[in-house]
């Protein structure tokens, strides 16, 4: 049996561009964490537990920490672990201890790290989904996240069937009406696929949901969520400030993904990302802009926002 552990990469809101006042977190939205056999999901554990204690050992030495207050449940998000200025003092060797765990998960416990994420749509909620009537925005932000999480089940069931082994998979604890929503979803989902892509008979529940408190691998499935995301802002972010992740991460990581992990592209006519290419320096979508003008790049971008509208009158704000 296979054991999934993921997290949200991202989050499910609306996205102009990350100088925006509002809407400026993420271009991508979608799930992120890793496979592994279940025979060595206990070996895994400790060595996430392991690097995560050197992970606060490294910052009791830059003076943040006092290494006489570590606890278990202590956590260091991955958001943390990869800011912008994370390869700076005691971040670079975060960086590296977390770039040699991650290679581990393939080398050592035979696993895979996945990814499945989409490229939002450019413009304000208004834009994008109309008028907010009857709590719209927050319905249709819902509705992103069910989707995207109920195709990365089908991606993650299609590595079962080739691994030829079931599986189960694990979430970062939610909130309860969130947790509901997306268990009923899952067991829809799953069940109204069965007969036709029977690859959906290897995973054996809808998503269990741990807190990450309690869980190293979930944890883990964070950094890997979080290394996925400021891959996402290389590839979708003309300006961004995360080259260094491509440059730290892909010849270790070379061959570590499975087959079925893809960033999708919103209405482009370039091919998708796909498994190792996240960590690429190519960036397929803004390399094929360069030498475009402000001005030309801005109005593609306007026209790509009103691509993404709705209706074809005035965009709501």
């Amino acid at each position: 049996m296979l054991i999934a552990y993921i997290d949200e990469v991202g989050e499910a809101g609306a996205f102009i561009s990350k100088d925006h006042k509002r809407f400026k977190i993420s271009p991508a939205f979608g799930y992120a964490g890793f496979v592994v056999p279940e025979q060595h999901v206990h070996a895994l554990s400790r060595d996430v537990a392991i690097t995560k204690q050197k992970f606060y050992s490294l910052l009791c030495g830059d003076g943040e920490e006092d290494p006489r207050n570590y606890a278990p449940t202590w956590e260091r998000k991955g958001s943390d672990i990869l800011s912008k200025h994370a390869m700076g003092r005691a971040g670079r060797q975060e960086v590296i201890e977390l770039r040699s765990l991650l290679a581990r998960i393939s080398s050592n416990y035979g696993g895979n790290l996945f990814y499945f994420v989409r490229e939002k749509p450019i413009g304000s909620p208004g834009q994008v989904w109309g008028k907010n009537t009857d709590n719209n925005w927050e319905n249709k932000r819902e509705e992103r996240t069910l989707d995207c999480l109920s195709e990365a089940i089908n991606r993650l069931c299609r590595h079962a069937e080739h691994e030829d082994q079931n599986i189960l998979l694990f979430q970062d604890m939610i909130n309860e009406k969130q947790r509901f929503q997306q268990v009923r979803r899952s067991y829809a989902h799953i069940y109204s696929r069965i007969k036709e892509h029977q690859e959906m008979l290897r995973i054996l529940e809808a998503p269990a949901y741990i807190d990450s408190e309690l869980s190293t691998n979930i944890q883990c499935a964070d950094w890997v969520a979080a290394l996925i995301g400021r891959a996402c802002d290389y590839q979708l972010v003309l300006n961004s400030s995360y080259r260094w992740v491509a440059d730290s991460f892909f010849s270790d990581l070379h061959g570590g993904f499975t087959y079925e992990s893809t960033l999708q592209f919103h209405r482009r006519s370039i091919d998708n990302i796909h498994h190792i290419g996240i960590l690429d320096r190519a960036r397929p979508h803004l390399d094929s802009l360069t030498g475009m003008s402000p001005e030309n790049l801005s109005r593609l971008q306007l026209v790509h926002a009103r691509a993404s509208a709705p209706t074809t009158g005035k965009p709501a704000t």
